[in-house]
């Protein structure tokens, strides 16, 4: 495709992160763009298989806790009665039926992610330490725990709104590391699962031989 007609279609701003990257060479950083844009799409399946399985680890230990499928209900933090309250509305919008699995999977990631923030410690680090059966007790820590979710949920924010991911090949490692690391706290089988289908690490090799070649 004509590179004029490309910049015209997504904006010489959007393109300027890429072209800083290469700036003598703008077919290499078109060509860069675009595995961008596969390195983003290959993350899918991690990022799937790590909010659904974190959001159910949770849910399951809050249930046990709390002794209730229906822990919601005795939720009291005003901005976390909010969000769920947003979450039973569009479920409302759609269906005449309001149960704790539509609740479950209607909540935000970023809900899921703020429950081990330090606000909630006193009320909810108990049964989250359940989350995550297979760290070690040494390293069952709700900051560094929280530290990891909350970087990965803004990882996972700049792919979702089709931003560069792969400027930074230290951090870009480092973020898909720590979503591995989190799915084995969690059930090591379905971090071998998902790496039958995980690409990454191929297309991140062909990013770091495009940078090498500058």
């Amino acid at each position: 495709m004509n590179i004029n007609d490309l910049e015209k279609l997504l904006s010489p701003k959007r393109l300027s992160t890429y072209y800083n990257l290469f700036p003598t060479e703008k077919e290499k950083a078109i060509e860069y763009y675009r595995l961008n844009t596969q390195i983003s799409e290959s993350l899918y399946p991690l990022l799937s298989n790590l909010e659904i399985a974190l959001r159910n680890s949770i849910h399951n230990s809050f249930t046990i806790h709390y002794n209730s499928a229906n822990w919601f209900s005795q939720i009291k933090q005003p901005d976390l009665l909010d969000q769920i309250d947003i979450a039973k509305r569009k479920i409302l919008a759609v269906s005449n039926l309001i149960t704790a699995d539509k609740i479950v999977a209607e909540l935000t990631f970023g809900f899921w992610t703020s429950l081990f923030n330090k606000q909630y410690a006193k009320d909810f680090w108990k049964p989250l330490m359940y989350t995550f059966p297979l760290l070690d007790a040494p390293n069952k820590r709700r900051d560094k725990i929280a530290h990891k979710l909350n970087h990965i949920r803004k990882f996972r924010n700049r792919i979702f709104h089709y931003e560069p991911i792969s400027n930074d090949l230290t951090a870009l490692a480092a973020n898909h590391s720590n979503i591995l690391q989190i799915l084995n706290w969690i059930n090591a089988d379905i971090v071998n699962w998902t790496k039958e289908i995980d690409r990454f690490d191929c297309l991140y090799q062909q990013a770091v031989g495009l940078r090498i070649a500058i």
